[in-house]
């Protein structure tokens, strides 16, 4: 009984001690991770890179921070990681993929969280996705429902598969997917050697990196535009929702689209202690004002378009509002093969 007592009170003593440490002497010298969804090349591990090489001037005690990939199952890797296996400890952040957060409710066998939930840092930028077409068969968006195209995509939990159901279900296109590949990459190469037509969760960050040459020539034809108005550097490309014919059709695009609205979203895993969390955020806010932040991303042709963790909490309940009978649709529609 003397052990027991003693070892209680060894432990009661540990966790005292680590509830009065201060954040400063948590994170001082201290090696952090950013969680990401894409091995490069791919827009989010850039934005983190960039994001990992700034923020910790932001934090006191002077950490490092890494990035780590934890691609497959459309992102929800990465998220399931991040919740499940992450220490909550305020030492692991994650970059993950918007339409993650309306899994639980349009894919809720495979994702088990609740996003709203999330301690929510904000997001890098705003992101506005589209289909590409990389094939000259496409003359004009009316082609779309004349003519077979064959869309690459990674799993049929993914953006690249979820993005080309929903507009072949609402607008008839005629699209026929080819899944399995292991990443954006990979579909990229098949688009190459003329196995595929295109691919959808294409952003507008990645038309500006990684295919901007094939873009600026002109080989690559725009769907549609994911934002909730037309994005200035995409004026003659009309937006899904301008598009829809009935509010059933909206609703159902905005909820698999309007994730996007918060394109680059940064979160702790939930329940972290508060006083980190607090350190984490200021510093997130910090960074997105930073000279040497925004002028490295600019470099890079990547986007800061701060989004507030208040603005994404508000639109994330907003869409677990839809009506049930419209999340069902938007099931059925995904689930299509």
């Amino acid at each position: 009984m003397k052990a027991l007592a003693g070892g209680l009170a060894l432990l009661l003593a540990a966790g005292a001690a680590g509830a009065q440490e201060t954040p400063e002497k948590f994170y001082a010298g201290r090696a952090l991770r950013i969680i990401v969804p894409y091995a490069p090349p791919s827009g989010f591990d850039s934005y983190a890179r960039v994001l990992a090489r700034h923020i910790t001037r932001h934090i006191p005690g002077n950490p490092t921070m890494s990035v780590q990939a934890i691609p497959g199952a459309g992102g929800l890797n990465a998220v399931q990681s991040l919740i499940n296996v992450a220490p909550r400890d305020g030492s692991v952040i994650g970059l993950i993929l918007p339409p993650n957060t309306t899994d639980p409710l349009l894919n809720p066998d495979q994702a088990k969280f609740d996003p709203r939930a999330f301690d929510w840092l904000g997001s890098i930028s705003t992101e506005t996705s589209t289909c590409g077409i990389w094939s000259d068969r496409m003359k004009s968006r009316d082609d779309l429902t004349t003519s077979e195209f064959i869309m690459g995509a990674t799993g049929p939990a993914g953006g690249t598969a979820v993005e080309a159901r929903t507009l072949k279900a609402v607008f008839g296109y005629k699209f026929r997917l080819v899944m399995g590949y292991p990443g954006i990459a990979d579909i990229r190469l098949a688009i190459a050697k003329g196995e595929v037509d295109g691919h959808c969760a294409l952003s507008l960050t990645t038309l500006k990196t990684e295919v901007r040459d094939e873009w600026a020539a002109g080989k690559i034809k725009l769907v549609y535009q994911s934002g909730l108005e037309r994005h200035p550097e995409l004026p003659d490309t009309p937006t899904a929702f301008e598009q829809a014919r009935t509010t059933e059709d909206l609703q159902t695009l905005k909820l698999v689209l309007a994730p996007w609205t918060y394109g680059r979203p940064v979160t702790a895993p939930p329940q972290i202690p508060r006083d980190r969390l607090e350190v984490l955020r200021r510093a997130f806010a910090a960074t997105m004002i930073d000279r040497e932040f925004v002028e490295d991303a600019t470099k890079l042709n990547l986007e800061v378009r701060p989004f507030a963790p208040e603005k994404m909490t508000q639109l994330i309940g907003e869409l677990f509002a839809t009506p049930k009978a419209v999340v069902e649709r938007t099931r059925r529609i995904i689930a299509d093969q």
